[in-house]
């Protein structure tokens, strides 16, 4: 195994840091970061306890936002909001935080499909769709229509977690990111690619590109001049299909399809949605097969993204039941993977230093994982869980240990998204 002086200097950092938070009380970060969480209260339908429960269609719990603010001297600072910005478990666990920590994004869609989502029944007497939705109503706090197709922006420095701009859309928003130039954000849809800036406290579309292979993740180069994604039909009547667009001068360009090369031994499955590029932009990790309750263990394809047409050059085989999102560790070396599951959930710990990437081994983890982040410097990983509705902490020991936490964050109930940014300073 190679190793450098950096990287030995920064495992020795997390170890000696990993320590000295172990001593106190509550849960610290080396620098000031902020956590967002969305939660879905759809969810609520699904996890009922009793079979009476689980026959009911009615949404009995609001969606909420939480926010906390973490540091190294002070506990958590926790917010949670009920009824003020609509979210979906339906989709990729990620959402977007500005540059400077003020403002987070979050989109919402209202494809249900064939899951378990589908017909329930509402709140009577409030907006559902984009139809119920009065001009009037998008300056309203307590709004959340759950079938919307709705980007909200957030202060995250305000002390009720302010909604400060609505944005609604024809075709269905799967997710937001920020872009590296730290300016703009992309936003994936059904039909098209949305890029936005932040001016005076409200979201501007700055272009629209169309694009027609529907869309279940996509992720952005770290130089922001690439967008890789899983598309396909939301029947999930065929295997989906992989795709790489140019992102140049605010506009999206479809150039390939990313094919499984010959000999590698995976497929794409329609039930493939997540995916993460690499923090050095030369590879990307994409779930095979994202289903709750799936029976088979799922693979985790690599695609190559150094090469012209990029790839699936090898694969990681049979790493757990339904992979849902990753995250990479600062040094390069490692990787963690959600591994979904209701009752006995885990997270995968990869090394992505070995050629070819491999499986090192499985932590617990709480129930039907989905948003997972470390932190800037690498000394912790956050894992958000539905069912037990808190994010999850991991101590970083070394370059490939994890080490659960006894604390955790309490947030609101049916978590399916995080993201982190640093904490806003003000002007």
């Amino acid at each position: 195994m190679k190793y450098h002086p950096f990287t030995t200097i920064l495992s020795l950092v997390c170890l000696a840091t990993s320590i000295v938070a172990a001593d106190k009380p509550f849960i610290t970060t080396q620098s000031p970061i902020t956590l967002l969480s969305a939660n879905d209260g759809e969810t609520d339908v699904r996890w009922r306890k009793t079979p009476e429960g689980l026959n009911d269609r009615v949404v009995k719990t609001q969606d909420s936002i939480t926010v906390v603010h973490l540091g190294p001297n002070h506990p958590p600072i926790t917010k949670t909001v009920y009824g003020t910005v609509p979210s979906t478990i339906l989709g990729t666990p990620t959402m977007a935080i500005s540059a400077n920590g003020r403002f987070g994004i979050i989109a919402n869609h209202g494809w249900r499909g064939r899951t378990a989502y589908a017909n329930l029944i509402y709140p009577a007497g409030e907006p559902v769709t984009n139809k119920d939705i009065n001009s009037s109503d998008l300056s309203k706090q307590k709004l959340i229509p759950q079938l919307s197709n709705m980007l909200s922006l957030i202060d995250l420095a305000a002390p009720d977690l302010k909604v400060v701009h609505r944005v609604l859309l024809e075709d269905n928003p799967v997710h937001v990111l920020p872009h590296p130039d730290k300016k703009h954000f992309v936003v994936g849809a059904s039909e098209n690619f949305y890029i936005y800036k932040i001016q005076n406290d409200k979201l501007i579309q700055v272009s629209k590109s169309p694009q027609s292979n529907g869309l279940m993740c996509f992720w952005v180069s770290p130089k922001g001049d690439r967008i890789l994604t899983t598309q396909g039909d939301t029947k999930n009547t065929s295997p989906c299909t992989m795709h790489w667009y140019s992102l140049e001068d605010n506009q999206v360009k479809h150039l390939s399809e990313v094919k499984i090369n010959d000999g590698v031994d995976t497929e794409f499955m329609d039930r493939t949605y997540i995916l993460r590029i690499s923090l050095d932009g030369k590879f990307a990790l994409v779930c095979q097969d994202s289903s709750l309750f799936s029976p088979e263990l799922s693979d985790i394809p690599v695609v190559d993204l150094t090469l012209d047409k990029p790839a699936v050059t090898s694969v990681i085989k049979q790493v757990g039941p339904g992979i849902e999102s990753f995250a990479f560790h600062p040094n390069g070396k490692m990787a963690v993977a959600t591994c979904l599951g209701v009752y006995k959930n885990r997270i995968a710990v990869l090394d992505i230093e070995s050629k070819p990437a491999r499986l090192l081994y499985h932590l617990d983890a709480g129930g039907v994982g989905q948003g997972i982040e470390f932190t800037p410097e690498g000394d912790k990983l956050f894992v958000g869980s539905t069912t037990a509705s808190r994010i999850e902490v991991y101590d970083v020991v070394g370059e490939y240990e994890l080490r659960k936490n006894k604390k955790f964050i309490k947030i609101g109930y049916g978590h399916c998204s995080l993201t982190m940014g640093p904490r806003y300073k003000g002007k």
